[in-house]
């Protein structure tokens, strides 16, 4: 698995706020399995850690 890099959310829905997803979050993420997704392994100053990753389009995020 390639390093997470870090990304600031930039759209995110109801269920994607739901998870902890919130504009202007910033979260640490690796590549998916398809070239339009990325998965989420950690949200940055969380008070909990993700029990799995969240699968998110790339352009939900913006590179730091």
């Amino acid at each position: 698995m390639a390093a997470p890099k870090t990304y600031t959310v930039v759209e995110a829905d109801f269920y994607d706020q739901q998870e902890g997803l919130k504009i202007g979050v910033q979260v640490e993420a690796v590549p998916a399995a398809t070239a339009d997704q990325l998965l989420i392994t950690q949200i940055i100053g969380a008070d909990f850690p993700l029990d799995e990753p969240i699968a998110v389009f790339t352009k939900q995020l913006a590179a730091v």
